[in-house]
């Protein structure tokens, strides 16, 4: 698993639990609602510039591996073996970027957590429909009207 989406699920589960937590504990974290939106924000950012980061990487790793003629033994190789020779040895590996679809479930998740921990809070009464709307939209999430509970009285 990447960094990118190890970050991102621990962000979608602690918001996940959020939506089910008693309402004395969803008021605590209604009330730091910009850190938990600042979180969402960082770590949609962390996954959007993975591939410009994972290509300076591979560039730069690759430049490297040029530069200083770096080998390393083959993974195969039976490294208990007291006859190791230069045939023992290989040029490293290119690195295998993160499947697109990992992140695309991943921010998918993310972003479905934070519409749920919104509009959780929204229906409790610990922020307004338009300051959901804004939120959902700074994120670029949508908001379905059904979702939003009619307040009484």
């Amino acid at each position: 698993m990447a960094y990118s989406s190890d970050i991102t699920g621990i962000l979608a589960a602690q918001l996940g639990k959020f939506v089910t937590s008693n309402r004395h504990q969803l008021a605590g974290q209604a009330a730091n609602i910009e850190f938990w939106l600042d979180e969402v924000r960082h770590c949609l950012t962390v996954i959007d510039g993975y591939p410009a980061r994972f290509q300076r990487l591979q560039t730069a790793q690759e430049a490297y591996v040029t530069t200083h003629a770096t080998v390393e033994f083959r993974r195969s190789l039976d490294l208990k073996s007291p006859d190791l020779d230069n045939e023992d040895l290989q040029r490293p590996n290119k690195l295998q970027p993160v499947n697109d679809k990992q992140l695309r479930q991943a921010r998918q998740k993310l972003c479905d957590a934070a519409y749920g921990f919104l509009v959780r809070c929204c229906n409790e009464g610990f922020i307004e429909e338009p300051e959901l709307r804004a939120a959902c939209n700074s994120l670029a999430i949508g908001v379905e009207a059904s979702d939003i509970r009619p307040r009484t009285g």
